[in-house]
């Protein structure tokens, strides 16, 4: 009871956070979400100790992680032109030879493990400060980045609140013991109940295509928060962090959201 009534608050001040910089307009919002993404960039080097022994390695990871932010989101807000971007891609090729050269290793899986963990942490947050340009007018609208984000919460709440009442089928026990078919497909409804509430108030797209949606999120929200058990489960420690009492850290409550907003980022592509 004590754990559900801190995970309530924390989860309340953090909706709080998020929805107000969200209102707040999309510089405010950026600036979080990079706040955001360099916190998770230092959650999995915890992740992954054995590779980020080095204070260079680790910088090199740091370094980017915060260029691919870049590259996204600052042609998108105008701030910077794509053509300007080369400069960013070039500081991530030289950083992937550094680390090759510091690590000297001939290890694939070291390599893909430096190159996917931030492709893993900073292309979501990245992608989610441009999902207020996903309109056919490309100008600031709210609505896609909202109902993003409350299908999401609708998937994760009750997937647990269902899971903790009913749940008895689990669906990956050797990933993750508490996550259950039945809180499964409880997110699922409740997903899809959402994004119906959501195309009676938002015009930004037509009710299927918000049902799809709500569809998407709720698959790889669920399939989000089971890599990122495994890479727990992998690295033997039960949170990623501790910034939120009662979730743990970044990744923990953005889990879902890893694989969720490049799946719907790509599909808003293709139907707006």
């Amino acid at each position: 009871m004590k754990n559900l009534i801190t995970r309530t608050l924390s989860g309340a001040v953090f909706l709080i956070i998020v929805v107000g910089s969200i209102l707040a307009g999309t510089y405010v919002f950026t600036l979080l979400l990079l706040i955001l993404t360099i916190i998770g960039l230092n959650e999995y080097t915890k992740l992954k100790a054995e590779l980020f022994k080095k204070k260079a390695v680790r910088f090199l990871f740091y370094l980017s992680g915060i260029s691919i932010f870049y590259i996204i989101t600052l042609p998108t807000l105008g701030i910077l032109t794509f053509q300007t971007t080369i400069w960013g891609l070039l500081v991530v090729l030289a950083n992937l030879i550094l680390f090759i050269i510091i690590k000297k290793e001939k290890s694939i899986r070291a390599h893909a493990n430096f190159v996917l963990g931030y492709i893993y942490v900073s292309v979501p947050f990245a992608l989610l400060a441009t999902f207020h340009f996903l309109n056919e007018l490309k100008i600031e609208d709210y609505e896609l980045l909202i109902g993003f984000f409350i299908i999401l919460w609708s998937n994760d709440v009750f997937a647990y609140l269902v899971g903790t009442a009913i749940g008895r089928t689990k669906l990956a026990k050797k990933i993750s013991p508490n996550k259950t078919w039945e809180g499964t497909i409880g997110g699922v409804i409740l997903s899809l109940l959402a994004a119906y509430l959501i195309s009676i108030s938002f015009s930004s797209l037509d009710m299927a295509n918000w049902l799809v949606l709500g569809l998407l999120i709720s698959i790889f929200a669920t399939l989000g928060d089971l890599l990122e058990s495994k890479l727990k489960r992998q690295a033997g420690i039960k949170d990623s962090g501790n910034i939120m009492p009662g979730h743990g850290g970044v990744l923990d409550r953005f889990d879902g959201m890893l694989l969720a907003a490049p799946v719907v980022y790509i599909y808003l592509i293709f139907i707006i």
